[in-house]
């Protein structure tokens, strides 16, 4: 449990001394979706986890608050805004299922909207644009985990995202909206109650590029209780009910990245990559309806670091707000298959 600690105390130490982003935190890393995406597909795992998710349909709402000045000054009255919230559906398929290699084709739609319910004098028309429309975020992917003998395997995730205001329901190999993923990791496996391993991220995006190395760290210290982390991303305290229920209490970074085109009051277009990025302390609950039926409920509070507009075309201009912390909830509906058929190898 002291490594638990450990983190949980790291993260609001961070949220105190900066609203800016660490450098060490990923880009484009959505736990609000996938949960601790990471070890869902970072094979075998261990006893009693949080379940993996097969289709999954979730609904997030963030409470509301103001655009506050972050790198300069914003005249009164600020931007406001009610609320955001966010409407994921994924889904994950088998295409190889074998003793010592699994592979899975991945397909997800993530939509996030702003409801903005006053505009300040600065940026207003930006923020009139982005005003209730969807941004979008379409990804494809395969996942591939290789057994390399009783207690070592490799986990690779390789994923394709098209993410702006686009039309339509994707735009997967246009430059402008395209992020390139690319998760690997080395695992061990000493006992059923315990893994570990290293990896590293890669992403390709039209904000950067960036390669995060991080830690995998699944260990049961009970029958009841549990750690699961991938650390810097992720950690979190599990407590196994029974009968279907396990609860799960941490903190995980989120962020997400859009390409944004629209009108301009002076040079007519205007050209943004946005980027938000923020630390989300929550409890959650899973509970099994029936084999392979599952829901979660997710609830806490958002601390935020800066929302970022890149200027990305000549006459855009740039510039940086940090909105307000929230309380959220989340909740979903998910398929997962029974234990007898996840733990079979």
């Amino acid at each position: 449990m002291k490594y638990f600690l450990i983190t949980a105390l790291l993260f609001p130490a961070l949220l105190a001394s900066a609203q800016v982003k660490p450098d060490f935190f990923p880009e484009d890393l959505t736990s609000t979706s996938e949960g601790n995406h990471l070890r869902c597909y970072c094979q075998p795992g261990i006893r009693n986890t949080s379940r993996s998710k097969g289709l999954e349909l979730a609904y997030s709402y963030f409470g509301g608050g103001a655009y506050k000045a972050q790198d300069s000054l914003l005249s009164s009255p600020l931007t406001e805004f009610r609320n955001h919230n966010y409407l994921k559906f994924s889904l994950k398929a088998p295409l190889v299922n074998k003793d010592n290699l699994k592979i899975l084709l991945s397909y997800s739609y993530f939509a996030e909207v702003h409801d903005i319910k006053r505009f300040g004098p600065d940026f207003g028309q930006v923020f009139r644009e982005l005003n209730g429309i969807k941004l979008k975020s379409a990804t494809l992917g395969a996942i591939i985990a290789k057994s390399l003998g009783e207690y070592h395997y490799l986990a690779f995730r390789f994923r394709l995202a098209a993410n702006g205001n686009y039309p339509g329901l994707g735009r997967y190999f246009e430059d402008r909206y395209a992020i390139y993923k690319f998760y690997g990791i080395y695992g061990i496996k000493p006992s059923e109650d315990f893994e570990w391993g290293i990896g590293l991220a890669y992403s390709k995006s039209f904000r950067r590029n960036s390669i995060i190395p991080f830690l995998l760290f699944n260990r049961n210290l009970s029958d009841k209780w549990g750690i699961e982390a991938v650390l810097p991303a992720n950690a979190f305290l599990r407590y196994n009910l029974g009968h279907g229920d396990i609860l799960l209490l941490g903190v995980e970074y989120d962020s997400q990245s859009y390409r944004l085109t629209m009108p301009s009051l002076t040079n007519g277009q205007s050209d943004f990559a946005m980027n938000h990025s923020e630390v989300l302390a929550s409890a959650r609950a899973e509970h099994k309806f029936a084999d392979w039926i599952w829901g979660n409920f997710k609830f806490g509070y958002r601390f935020n670091f800066s929302t970022d507009f890149e200027a990305k075309s000549p006459g855009t201009t740039p510039f940086n707000v940090d909105p307000s912390n929230s309380f959220f909830f989340q909740v979903g509906f998910f398929l997962s298959p029974p234990d007898h058929l996840r733990n079979k190898d």
